[in-house]
């Protein structure tokens, strides 16, 4: 079974649905063949599903490769031909922290605000760091490595009040429901993950707010607006409108709820998260360094876990900043149910417990 925050499992009812349209995926959505047209509305109707997510308009949705194409897109994009600074903090994924380095090479300045080790930054240290320059805020909704589920209502508030001109950028990966963490007002910018949303690898999607102008960094033809060039990927496409129907049912988010509660109850490790800002289905607890013998014996009784950055580079670092030598890490994927959970975490105990004992 999958609890690997960077993978996904598709059930029965979608791998059908798959095999249903396997040809679509391999024609031109962009060509004007009846083939062709069958796969621009495929398209259409994939985008409608997304946009329906997040509750706004087909045009603010650019599909990409990633969440990480989809951050480069964001900060690079939003501020390309102006001066100014940009602020983030200092516990961030490589997608956004190399974008930044990238761009104070050329000159801009970036305010990097320290968090607590649980990945927490209070709104109102944004809004005094915010200057009359500041073009762009950008950080992760969700501390990757702690499962902190920041204050974006705050952070967007903050901004609006002390410079209205200043871009909002945050990456949602490791928000199921986006809506619920938004309050009144959504940010200019929100980059999603496909993979952390059940679709399958290389898709990601940019929201891009009405008003907000981009710069793309990928030229070409006229894909995505004219802002996100090449054509697009229909079967990643395809798997994120399943996944997010699924997402979209009532009783899914519910079963949710109580299971990560369950987890909370049954779980004795310290944990990397802020108490009560804990991001929905995502878990992360200290364990010294027995982090990676653990996810080993769990693979193979069955059992997929894995870092919720495994590309991360400065891996190291970021542990030394949460305080812990390793951090075990899961998440519970809409569908899972109470047998399942249960199996799960006897056998993480019964792991954590046989680790240790070789110690």
């Amino acid at each position: 079974m999958n609890f690997d925050p960077t993978s996904s499992l598709p059930s029965p009812e979608v791998l059908k649905e798959i095999c249903n349209n396997l040809q679509k995926f391999f024609h031109n959505p962009s060509g004007i063949s009846r083939n062709s047209t069958l796969s621009k509305e495929l398209l259409v109707r994939a985008r409608g599903v997304v946009s329906d997510f997040l509750k706004v308009s087909n045009s603010e949705i650019i599909f990409t490769s990633s969440s990480t194409e989809s951050n480069n897109l964001a900060i690079k994009g939003s501020i390309y031909g102006k001066s100014g600074s940009i602020i983030t903090t200092d516990f961030e994924h490589p997608s956004i922290l190399n974008p930044l380095r990238s761009l104070e090479r050329e000159g801009y300045r970036v305010i990097y605000l320290p968090t607590d080790r649980k990945g927490w930054i209070e709104p109102e240290v944004v809004k005094e760091t915010l200057r009359e320059d500041t073009l762009l805020l950008t950080m992760g909704a969700v501390c990757r490595e702690t499962a902190t589920l920041r204050d974006i209502e705050g952070m967007i508030r903050a901004v609006r009040e002390k410079n209205p001109k200043t871009l909002c950028h945050f990456d949602m990966w490791g928000v199921y429901y986006p809506l619920e963490v938004l309050g009144q007002e959504k940010p200019d910018l929100m980059s999603f993950d496909g993979p952390f949303l059940m679709a399958s690898q290389g898709i990601g999607f940019l929201y891009v707010k009405k008003g907000a102008r981009l710069k793309p960094i990928i030229e070409g033809g006229l894909q995505e607006r004219g802002i996100r060039a090449g054509e697009e990927n229909l079967f990643g496409i395809f798997t994120l409108s399943l996944s997010l129907k699924s997402l979209l049912a009532v009783d899914s988010r519910e079963n949710l709820r109580a299971l990560d509660q369950f987890v909370l109850q049954r779980i004795s490790l310290p944990p990397a998260f802020r108490e009560n800002s804990k991001a929905l289905g995502l878990f992360s607890y200290g364990l010294s360094d027995l982090d990676e013998a653990v996810i080993n014996l769990m693979d193979r009784r069955g059992y997929t876990m894995g870092y919720p950055s495994p590309c991360m580079v400065n891996r190291e670092r970021l542990k030394e900043k949460s305080g812990y030598k390793g951090l075990l890490t899961f998440r519970l994927a809409p569908g899972v149910t109470l047998e399942d959970l249960e199996g799960f975490l006897k056998a993480l105990e019964e792991a954590v417990d046989y680790v240790r004992s070789l110690t």
